[in-house]
């Protein structure tokens, strides 16, 4: 009896033991989920806006990623880092991994795999040295739109506007809790929804590249499609620091103003819009007239740039070389009424909105009062005023078959699934130039590259035709006159594809300082698309 008393004993400690074994085990499973519920953390990692592409989708915006570690800072995990990071990046961390508290550590250099380590991609809004920065703008510190783009659409890029967080669970010292992992939590980050332009970026960047390397510091360039007026580069130097404002703000070069849109003396590029005046009044281009390096009207003399004279020529002549005294001669027979009227109907004098705060400004038309202030305006100079932007539509009127259109910066908008849902609907082209004018025009501009004044724009594999130009400022530096230069022309010059107009302030010769460029843009341009 007492023996059965004895195992009975032992069988009921055996199995208390077992129940308070059980009762423990499952209490603690239960303090395990109640300290998930009351100990989860989320830790911020990075957000981002919605995009902004080119026209072939290309992220304009969004486009450089960078690695970023969320590092539960376990003795493994210690161990592993110290093991898998360099000397410097170890000590950068090392306070942070003795806390024992979650971090996150951005490190392009690691490449590893750890359970404690969790790798994220990070996103920055702008690369170092991002394209088009007058037209995509930039943000504010709490990433609202400033400028550009980034203002205009302000409202459709907060809508695509998304997170990145960690979400994990910690002990009550702050510990996270072992076995349980972490979440990675993706809010609509890097939303494929936002706007799409015409630009190009690749285009953009031949340009840039290409302003850079022949030492235009300030100044424009502009490309426009010419069948379809859409802008494919649109570049202004010197260009803002868009990752260092404050610097750019200092600078004395004005570097936020975006040069494509503002209005400049364009000198010898009007001279065409002169020419189609006088042949829609029925002067024939081979009317000649005489250079003497100088013409006088009114008592004035006006000197062309070729003091010793050009001799007697026709237009085409006269075109090419650019010969400042023919076409003043030809402006008085023509009247300021007929090349003002015409030069209106190509878009001078008109200001229009890329966007609501992007804006081609109207430059100016001058009104003309004198023989002397016609004479100005027969070579380009005087008060007429027009932007890049304006003078490359001029010449892709010429390039399109006498069309006139605005250009346009937009595509359409799309959704986080990629699905367009609004598009750019632009304004119908207008023939203002007659076929047998145009024809004339396109011979004119194809012999200045070919043998005149813009031979040095001739690219390596195509004929191009256009006008160079170098515009009086009336300002004074230094004792010597202040010129604006430009080169705007199209190629292949026997089936326009693309119109690049180069303008450079404070330059020097147009033959020198802006037709290299037009050059090395159209041989860029080739490299990519032939």
């Amino acid at each position: 009896m007492a023996k059965r008393t004895v195992i009975s004993f032992l069988l009921l400690c055996i199995l208390s033991a077992s129940i308070v074994f059980r009762i423990a085990y499952i209490s603690d499973v239960y303090s395990v989920d109640a300290a998930e519920q009351k100990s989860a953390r989320v830790m911020n990692v990075a957000s981002t806006r919605g995009m902004i592409y080119d026209r072939n989708m290309i992220p304009l915006v969004n486009s450089v990623t960078h690695k970023a570690l969320f590092i539960n800072p376990t003795d493994s995990a210690v161990k592993y880092l110290a093991s898998n990071l360099s000397r410097d990046e170890y000590i950068k961390i090392s306070q942070k991994l003795n806390k024992g508290i979650p971090f996150i550590y951005m490190c392009d250099s690691y490449d590893g795999i750890h359970d404690d380590i969790t790798e994220l991609s990070i996103y920055d809004r702008y690369e170092e040295n991002p394209l088009a920065v007058h037209l995509t703008g930039y943000t504010d510190y709490e990433g609202k739109g400033v400028s550009g783009i980034e203002k205009d659409f302000q409202e459709l890029l907060s809508e695509y506007s998304g997170s990145l967080s960690v979400r994990y669970n910690v002990s009550s010292s702050g510990r996270m809790l072992k076995g349980l992992g972490c979440e990675v939590v993706s809010d609509n980050y890097l939303s494929s929804g936002g706007v799409v332009l015409t630009i190009d970026k690749e285009i953009q960047r031949v340009c840039e590249n290409a302003m850079e390397q022949n030492g235009l510091k300030k100044g424009a360039v502009v490309v426009l499609d010419v069948s379809s007026g859409e802008i494919l580069a649109l570049a202004s130097f010197p260009e803002y620091d868009i990752n260092n404002l404050s610097a750019s703000l200092r600078s004395d070069d004005s570097p936020f103003l975006n040069r494509a849109l503002e209005a400049y003396p364009v000198g010898s590029v009007f001279k065409p819009v002169v020419a189609v005046a006088a042949l829609e009044q029925g002067v024939s281009p081979d009317t000649e007239f005489f250079c003497g390096g100088k013409v006088n009207i009114s008592g004035i003399d006006f000197n062309c740039h070729e003091r010793e004279g050009h001799g007697m020529l026709n237009m085409y002549e006269a075109m090419a070389v650019s010969c400042n005294s023919y076409f003043i001669q030809l402006g008085q027979k023509v009247g300021s009424d007929n090349i003002l009227t015409t030069a209106s109907s190509l878009g001078f004098g008109h200001e229009y909105s890329l966007s609501d705060t992007i804006i081609n400004k109207s430059g100016n038309i001058p009104h003309i009062d004198s023989a002397a202030s016609l004479a100005n305006l027969s070579f380009g100079q005087g008060s007429l005023l027009a932007t890049p932007l304006q003078v490359a539509s001029l010449y892709r009127a010429f390039a399109n078959s006498g069309y006139y259109g605005e250009a346009y910066l937009f595509k359409n908008m799309i959704d986080e699934n990629g699905k367009v849902f609004a598009y750019y609907e632009k304004e119908p082209q207008t023939k203002v130039i007659p076929d047998n004018i145009n024809k004339i025009i396109n011979e004119m501009l194809r012999q200045t590259v070919f043998q005149g004044s813009g031979i040095n724009a001739k690219p390596m594999c195509f004929d191009a035709a256009g006008k160079t130009a170098t515009a009086e400022t009336g300002k004074i530096i230094n004792g010597n006159k202040m010129v604006h230069t430009w080169f705007s022309g199209y190629f292949p010059a026997e089936n326009p594809e693309y119109v690049i107009t180069v303008f450079r302030e404070d330059g020097n010769y147009s033959s020198t300082d802006c037709a290299p460029v037009f050059r090395d843009i159209a041989d860029g341009i080739t490299g990519l698309k032939y």
